[in-house]
């Protein structure tokens, strides 16, 4: 797996994505438009690689405490030895969010500017600007995300000046190249965020399987941390969802030691780094309402929302306050991209239906019926469904809780989601890593994971293969395809499998 991630790392190295500011992977290679389908065999391999690691890590012998730690330390050193790796390699094939983030950083820590209050386009240009994409609106995430940006652009800087690589000029890379090394400084800088939140959520998830099931916690740490997707998402990309899928664990971890108000007040930080990290709020008030009753639960409930008022207000009021709302749920609610709702909603347009109709129809509703499909989808895997009169609701364990937010996550990305990127996948992955011997994880969950990778390729080089300029619903239908199609075609191989087995069982 390290030799794989080598190899997209001399095809796509860091310095040329640097020198070029809007780079994409298919700009750094001189070669035909067939290199799509080697870059999509280099996935694949990378993929059933890591499906068979997974199996052996499943069987794998731990009856001592030495093997233990030695499997350990395999699972943890080719994680980081194939994140090392992945840190020469370009970011901007993947996605040019990390600029973005540490523009904004930069915004927060050295100019005092909210980058919730303030688009980059509004304040006087500074260094990476012709980098960044979103230049016109504010910013999207929450302020734990913003202090936590903050903090890592603070830190770059102390470090760079305490090598003597710090650059005070105005210029800008690639013009100036004592720019250009602040900048790899700053790329690697939020790349070893990501890095460190993953690793931290793998120890907090072979804890938990340690606790509840510890024949499967290696399989557990290993299906976290070997998955291509989060590889190339936390060392390439440095996504900030590294940050609410850490805090989401965190919440599994202290429900899972019925430590109730803090597991909750940890959901709300989730929260405040992205607004969708609440798609499990219903996942965890009706597991909570299982384990304690109605009483209790309502209790601890009004009691955490008196702390995540104030405790929210005081988070929001460096960048701004509350008053940054509204223009960003109404900036971000504008755009559809990658999903079924994009296709339908390109369709109608072009059919002459009003936009402000299809906002309303395709952007809002979605949201809405994946709400509602959390919380009836919480209510019956968790049990509050009719029954006989009398009879007791079976007992549940903490299995029956990770499964209902791994399929609340899958639901919402399918149905809810009119605006997907491929790392999100990562939100299914966060619990599902918590189901190691499941079907769904060993068969299912990593031609997903492939989809959402392929998913890049297809929206980057599907334009290459075509003699005339491909429109953008073809390229949208690419997408969407990409990254639902593997996990899809799995999905129906495991049932026919299954029914031929049932088939032979009752011959």
């Amino acid at each position: 797996m390290t030799a794989g991630y080598g190899v997209l790392v001399v095809r796509h190295p860091l310095l040329l994505g640097i020198l070029a500011p809007t780079a994409r992977w298919t700009l750094m290679v001189h070669l035909p438009p067939s290199l799509l389908f080697i870059h999509l065999g280099l996935y694949l391999i990378l993929t059933i690689l890591y499906m068979l690691a997974h199996r052996v890590l499943l069987r794998f012998p731990v009856s001592t405490a030495g093997s233990r730690r030695w499997a350990i330390g395999i699972v943890v050193g080719g994680w980081l030895l194939c994140s090392l790796v992945l840190l020469g390699l370009a970011p901007g094939g993947e996605s040019h969010d990390l600029f973005d983030y540490l523009y904004r950083g930069r915004m927060a820590a050295e100019f005092g500017a909210s980058p919730l209050a303030l688009a980059p386009a509004e304040v006087p240009p500074a260094p990476y600007l012709a980098y960044i994409t979103w230049r016109t609106v504010v910013d999207t995430y929450g302020p734990v995300w913003e202090l936590a940006s903050a903090g890592v652009a603070s830190g770059v800087r102390v470090v760079l000046q305490a090598m003597g690589q710090w650059w005070g000029g105005s210029a800008s890379c690639p013009d100036v190249w004592a720019s250009c090394t602040m900048l790899i400084g700053y790329v690697t800088g939020y790349r070893l965020l990501a890095i460190g939140l993953a690793g931290a959520s793998g120890w907090l998830i072979y804890d938990m399987l340690r606790r509840r099931r510890p024949a499967a916690a290696l399989a557990g740490l290993g299906v976290w941390l070997w998955n291509p997707l989060l590889l190339v998402s936390s060392a390439g990309g440095a996504h900030n969802d590294f940050l609410m899928l850490a805090l989401w664990i965190a919440a599994f971890w202290c429900f899972q030691r019925r430590q109730w108000l803090v597991g909750l007040l940890v959901l709300v930080l989730a929260a405040h780094v992205k607004l969708t990290a609440l798609m499990l709020a219903p996942v965890f008030a009706l597991w909570l309402v299982r384990q304690i009753g109605w009483r209790r639960a309502s209790g601890i409930g009004l009691l955490a929302l008196a702390v995540t008022i104030p405790l929210s207000w005081l988070l929001y009021a460096p960048f701004g306050g509350w008053d940054t709302l509204p223009r960003m749920l109404q900036e971000r609610s504008l755009y559809v991209a990658n999903s079924p709702h994009q296709l339908l909603y390109q369709w109608l347009y072009a059919q002459g239906w009003p936009g402000t109709t299809l906002h309303r129809w395709l952007i809002v509703w979605p949201s809405v019926i994946a709400g509602a499909l959390a919380v009836g989808i919480s209510a019956w895997s968790l049990g509050f469904r009719p029954r006989a009169v009398g009879q007791a609701r079976k007992p549940l364990d903490d299995e029956q809780l990770w499964w209902t937010a791994t399929v609340v996550c899958l639901v919402y990305l399918a149905v809810g989601s009119f605006w997907f990127q491929a790392w999100y996948m990562l939100w299914v992955l966060a619990p599902a890593a918590l189901l190691p011997a499941r079907p769904f994880t060993r068969t299912i969950l990593p031609w997903l994971t492939f989809g959402a990778l392929a998913s890049n390729l297809a929206g980057e080089y599907l334009p290459l293969l075509q003699n005339e300029p491909i429109k953008r619903p073809q390229r949208t239908v690419a997408v969407v395809t990409a990254v639902w199609g593997p996990g899809l075609a799995a999905w129906v191989v495991s049932r026919f499998r299954h029914h031929k087995v049932s088939i032979k069982v009752i011959q």
